[in-house]
């Protein structure tokens, strides 16, 4: 197997090159054939992963976090390489929503670990025992072991996504999140941000065409989904499949803390496809315009501002799985 491993030493991990070194042993002893490139600009990797397959990699690893991984699924779709994810970042949702072994953001344990990761980063040197270690080593495993899977991504003005587009609140919040922020408290810093950010929200007035079905509405936010996790820990899309030809919109009503406090509680007790302050909808397309215009993110990187067009792209990507990766991820 030829792969090529694409990794960013920015991300909100630190995780010591030795570890890579310790995985592509691993993959060499399985008989892979893996070529190791580091991005060092914003976008590099979606050009790298590009390249990979033009030299004729079969499998290309986005090796870091969402952002890196979105970045590298962005140079493979419509191909025939497969999407392969070593889990190194702030959050990890992709494999998390997978099962690929990666550590859970909201842990207190995994500060724990990018500590000792750190250490060994600057000691140029790893100890004989690493958590970290295993599991990197256990996400490579799935490389060799899994299964390859046709998935949808979605789309806006040719850039594509992988998990989610969100309109609003939660776009100001992760541009806001910088990168000091990102690897001091990892996905805390987007939770405190985001607590700060709800006092200043106001809704905006929006409309809306689901599959050419116009709506009007006052809103914050507005996330869609391909997957059915939100930041590797909340159900948000939670009939999200991600090989049904659809998008799943969540439209929330209300601002302010007190609201979107009720919104969370809803959510992360699986009550929010029955909340009336929240719309649940599932299309292939979607039209945005909002007055004041809304920020976009996708995938947890700024992308754009309103008025916005998103569309879902069929099974236009190869990603390799766990072989018991959840069944409720993909359509009968």
């Amino acid at each position: 197997m030829r792969a090529e491993l694409i990794y960013n030493p920015f991300g909100g991990q630190v995780v010591s090159r030795h570890e890579l070194e310790n995985v592509v042993a691993f993959l060499n002893r399985c008989g892979w054939e893996v070529t190791c490139t580091e991005t060092h600009a914003p976008m590099e990797a979606t050009v790298l992963a590009r390249r990979a397959v033009a030299r004729g990699s079969q499998v290309v690893i986005a090796a870091g976090g969402d952002g890196t991984v979105s970045e590298v699924a962005n140079g493979m779709v419509h191909t025939d390489a497969a999407l392969g994810v070593l889990p190194m970042g702030t959050t990890n949702s992709w494999a998390m929503q997978f099962g690929i072994p990666a550590l859970n953001p909201m842990s207190p344990g995994t500060n724990v670990v990018k500590f000792f990761a750190g250490l060994e980063e600057r000691m140029a040197r790893s100890f004989p025992a690493s958590y970290n270690r295993k599991i990197l080593l256990d996400a490579a495993r799935v490389l060799v072991e899994g299964q390859t899977v046709a998935v949808d991504v979605g789309e806006v003005a040719g850039r594509y996504f992988l998990m989610w587009a969100g309109i609003g609140l939660d776009a100001a919040v992760v541009k806001s999140v910088s990168l000091r922020e990102k690897r001091a408290l990892g996905a805390w810093a987007y939770i405190l941000n985001a607590i700060e950010a709800t006092y200043r929200s106001h809704s905006s007035d929006v409309s809306l065409s689901l599959d050419g079905k116009e709506m009007r509405t006052s809103t914050p936010l507005i996330v869609v989904s391909n997957i059915q996790l939100y930041g590797g820990v909340m159900a948000l899309g939670a009939k999200a499949r991600v090989n049904d030809g659809k998008l799943d919109v969540c439209i929330f009503k209300g601002h302010g803390v007190f609201s979107f406090a009720q919104h969370a509680v809803r959510v992360l007790s699986h009550r929010h496809m029955h909340d009336p302050k929240i719309e649940y909808h599932q299309c292939s397309e979607i039209v945005v315009d909002a007055t004041p215009p809304m920020p976009v993110h996708l995938d947890a990187e700024p992308a754009t501002r309103t008025p916005v067009a998103i569309r879902t792209v069929p099974s236009a990507l190869r990603a390799i799985v766990p072989r018991n990766a959840p069944r409720s991820l993909f359509a009968p």
